[in-house]
């Protein structure tokens, strides 16, 4: 997830880079910046009031040690009390809508990345070594699950979306074994 803080201090980059990931997210970045904006208000606000409480509490014993009527700072210390709690209540709510929305975003793609609109506009940039040469044509590895019957493509695709399978029989177990053996 990113940081609000990003956000805050490059909106611009931020949609340009969720552009170059094919994502229209300038109406979700305006929206967490007004929310961030609500948010550091009521706050702002919320610490001036905690402020005014403070000052409030260092002044009742004061006032009762020379005999004045502290009647109107408490009823105004219970305002403030019920102010504050509003305000923390709205403080919640708008970062639990602010974290709703940031979910969405993806990272932001490093500059060196060459932007594509799929895998397909994937660029090589080095190998490891030369890829092995058979004298027959290999087979993906979903072909070869699908033929031995350990994977299911067809039905994961329909419950799921594309590039996704489902284990079934021993492919079942031997993924089992395999994560419980790590």
């Amino acid at each position: 997830m990113l940081d609000i803080k990003v956000i805050r201090e490059n909106p611009d980059m931020v949609k340009a880079a969720m552009k170059t990931r094919n994502k229209d997210m300038d109406a979700f970045v305006d929206e967490v910046l007004a929310i961030d904006a609500q948010r550091r208000e009521i706050s702002s606000k919320t610490d001036a009031l905690k402020n005014e409480q403070n000052t409030a509490s260092r002044e009742i014993p004061k006032i009762k040690k020379e005999g004045g009527d502290i009647s109107a700072i408490m009823a105004r210390m219970n305002e403030i009390k019920e102010i504050i709690k509003n305000n923390d209540a709205q403080i919640a709510e708008l970062e639990a809508k602010q974290q709703k929305i940031m979910y969405e975003f993806p990272n932001i793609p490093n500059k060196d990345i060459p932007i594509g609109k799929d895998d397909s506009d994937n660029v090589e940039i080095r190998r490891w070594s030369e890829p092995t040469k058979f004298d027959f044509e290999p087979k993906a590895h979903w072909d070869i699950g699908a033929d031995l019957g350990i994977l299911d493509p067809e039905t994961a695709a329909k419950v799921t979306g594309a590039r996704f399978h489902f284990y079934k029989g021993l492919g079942a177990r031997l993924e089992r074994a395999i994560i419980n053996f790590f």
